[in-house]
């Protein structure tokens, strides 16, 4: 009778044992209206400016192309915060009340505090923001750069030149010229 209950004892023992086992591994499951924890991440977008058609002898008088930052909208007359302008639109300027700073960083790791320590700058184009390419005839971004957007109230944008895409030329009595200016563009 003796080992009776201890059998009895040794397999409520074990019994007891595997199921806190089983309740400490179980999942545990949240409600499917809780909050996500990245409540307040903000997603990087990627626009495609369009380039105007232009003489590269008139390249001071290249059309802008003006963007809003938060919505990619693109303009010709005077709109958003920036202005994409000179040779095939390559180049970035502030537009309006707002201003433009450069900082070495990549566009992941760059936050609003940055603009304190960025460097004021009037405009990015080429041997700043991009190099002409000898080799391949193309520009190519200037790594690692950024170009911060603020105005009075702060910094509001990151905006990082991705490549040039849909270059082309024309010639009909005058050589143009025109591309698409590719970037990455972080709220902040």
């Amino acid at each position: 009778m003796n080992s009776n209950i201890k059998t009895i004892l040794k397999s409520a023992m074990a019994v007891t044992v595997l199921s806190a086992a089983v309740w400490a591994a179980a999942p545990t499951t949240e409600s499917a209206t809780a909050p996500l924890a990245l409540n307040h991440a903000k997603a990087n977008s990627n626009y495609t400016v369009v380039g105007q058609w232009w003489s590269p002898a008139a390249a001071a008088t290249w059309p802008a192309v003006y963007v809003d930052l938060a919505t990619g909208a693109q303009s010709l007359s005077s709109s958003g915060q920036v202005a994409f302008f000179s040779h095939v639109n390559g180049s970035i300027k502030a537009n309006g009340s707002f201003s433009i700073r450069t900082i070495a960083k990549d566009i992941a790791s760059v936050t609003a505090s940055d603009w304190a320590i960025a460097t004021p700058v009037s405009s990015q184009g080429n041997g700043e923001w991009y190099e002409y390419d000898v080799e391949s005839h193309g520009n190519a971004a200037i790594e690692p750069l950024t170009v911060l957007v603020g105005n009075s109230s702060g910094v509001s944008y990151a905006v990082k030149l991705i490549n040039f895409t849909n270059v082309g030329q024309v010639v009909a009595g005058q050589l143009q010229v025109k591309a698409d200016t590719n970037i990455e563009v972080k709220a902040l």
